[in-house]
């Protein structure tokens, strides 16, 4: 079993909308375990985020929060500022110096200037992750340039709506929508149950609809990105529990005749969920 270093760059001023920086790295953790063979941890050695003080603005707290080096880039004369000019270059000074040795560089942009230096890195045998938009995600010079993109949109901040006066017919749309989710909601009542159904959704987030996965893997991915949750002091008592309040909810479906192999049904319902519990923290 081997550890993952991990190097993460963030240009602010890519970022359209407030996303959640750490659900990003959580589910950062969890694709290692994907990419990477006999990964027994996954660590952020470096975690940078360059913009002007603006955009650092918006983010400030939540970067302080998760420990970020912020630097500011101010914009010269009007002018696109500076931030992958010096991204860049402290990217390829941490693979000349090799101290800590970084094994993975991800990057959160939709500058495609970026991809000089992530075509150097991947030379020099590093894995090249890309945090992008849907439609950067697509792009040629992103796809050819990285090893893995990750879609910022599913780590989006969207505000709970208010509440407003709806008619009969869109009453009744709305309700059926949520119907599933009402089967989790009542075990949102602690910080520690948000915890425990947050925490396997962000894992259930990082996998292929379809693909058969099991609840011991899953479990154990958990304890990657949360292992201070002692379950026996939330409402669910065990993960079983968890796992059967997913199922009600439509989340995931268990393989007929077995009880710890299942399928999820849409990694999308799987994101709005994760959005919706969260927003009650």
């Amino acid at each position: 079993m081997k550890q993952i270093s991990i190097a993460i760059y963030l240009d602010v001023e890519n970022i359209q909308g407030m996303i959640s920086f750490e659900d990003l790295l959580d589910d950062i953790r969890l694709q290692v375990s994907n990419e990477f063979d006999d990964v027994d941890k996954a660590v952020f050695g470096l975690k940078k985020a360059i913009g002007d003080s603006n955009n650092l603005k918006r983010f400030r707290n939540q970067l302080s929060e998760l420990n970020f080096t912020i630097e500011d880039a101010p914009h010269i004369a009007n002018k696109k500022n500076r931030a992958d000019l010096m991204i860049s270059v402290d990217a390829l000074e941490k693979l000349h110096v090799g101290n800590p040795e970084f094994d993975l560089f991800v990057f959160l942009t939709s500058d495609s200037d970026y991809s000089i230096v992530m075509n150097t890195l991947r030379k020099f045998n590093r894995q090249v992750w890309l945090v992008a938009t849907p439609e950067d995600s697509q792009r040629t010079v992103f796809k050819s340039s990285t090893d893995k993109i990750l879609i910022m949109d599913d780590f989006k901040v969207i505000p709970t709506p208010k509440p407003t006066k709806k008619t009969t017919t869109t009453a009744t749309t709305t309700k059926r929508k949520t119907t599933d989710f009402m089967k989790i909601k009542p075990y949102l009542t602690t910080d520690l149950n948000i915890r425990a159904v947050a925490g396997i959704l962000k894992v259930m987030r990082s996998y292929q609809e379809e693909k058969v996965y099991t609840t011991l893997d899953t479990n154990n991915r958990f304890r990657q990105i949360d292992d201070n949750l002692n379950l026996s002091q939330t409402k669910f008592k065990k993960f079983k529990a968890v796992y059967k309040v997913l199922e009600e909810a439509k989340v995931i479906e268990f393989q007929k005749d077995s009880s710890h192999q299942f399928t999820i049904n849409d990694r999308q319902k799987i994101i709005q969920y994760l959005n919706r519990i969260q927003s009650k923290k």
